[in-house]
């Protein structure tokens, strides 16, 4: 009973990957997030991982991101998309809140091609993608043929840097958008392999930030005490 009382206050890892649509009747970006191992991220980290599979509309983005901020509150936000003309996994960088000119399943695109979120043209994740890309590349040498990364800021201006631009406006700290390759480069197993990967070296970076913060605030406790004494 403890144990289960301690899961409900455990931090929440979001993933999500899209449905089909126009050309990709199988989504590589959900095939691969469904089958990335839960039991053990979350045994890993003593987090909750959660894994929802977004439909490809304008629509249910605005509906489901913002709620699922608000519902959750991720220690960590990660949206997948796949890339038609993708060779490796690209780490997106930047997302725009203007541009969204193609239609979707539905054949609609927002008012104005615009975002509704609120925020800057153009956002930025906090997390260093650079160093993520660097860090995953070492331990993949190309000669062995393993999964590789590589760092972008051109995330399509479609649902893909729609749902980005959506998260980033909510916590820049904590999201990501990944794009995968269609699953003749790489099969769904590799891209989960991979998306782990990159899960572990986010939260490395979430974790490092949380512990300069706490150590930044017991100094001040001291400097405080000191002062008073």
């Amino acid at each position: 009973m403890c144990n289960d009382f301690d899961f409900m206050f455990k931090p929440i890892v979001l993933v999500t990957g899209f449905g089909p649509y126009l050309g990709h009747p199988v989504n590589a970006s959900w095939e691969a997030v469904k089958i990335m191992n839960k039991d053990e991220i979350e045994k890993k980290h003593s987090v909750e991982f959660v894994q929802i599979e977004i439909p490809v509309t304008y629509e249910n983005v605005d509906e489901f991101v913002p709620a699922l901020w608000e519902t959750h509150t991720p220690k960590l936000m990660i949206h997948v998309g796949v890339s038609s003309r993708g060779q490796c996994i690209e780490l997106e960088s930047q997302a725009h809140r203007k541009g969204y000119s193609k239609v979707d399943y539905f054949d609609k695109c927002p008012a104005n091609h615009t975002c509704t979120a609120d925020g800057a043209i153009r956002l930025h994740t906090k997390l260093d993608v650079e160093r993520i890309n660097k860090e995953f590349n070492d331990g993949n040498p190309p000669s062995e043929g393993g999964v590789r990364t590589q760092v972008s800021k051109d995330a399509g201006r479609y649902l893909c840097e729609y749902i980005y631009y959506t998260s980033l406006s909510k916590d820049n700290t904590r999201t990501l958008f990944v794009h995968v390759p269609v699953m003749d480069i790489y099969s769904s197993e590799q891209t989960a392999r991979g998306l782990e990967r990159i899960l572990d070296l986010c939260l490395d970076q979430i974790h490092e930030k949380e512990q300069v913060e706490k150590n930044a605030e017991k100094l001040k406790n001291t400097v405080l005490t000191d002062v008073e004494e």
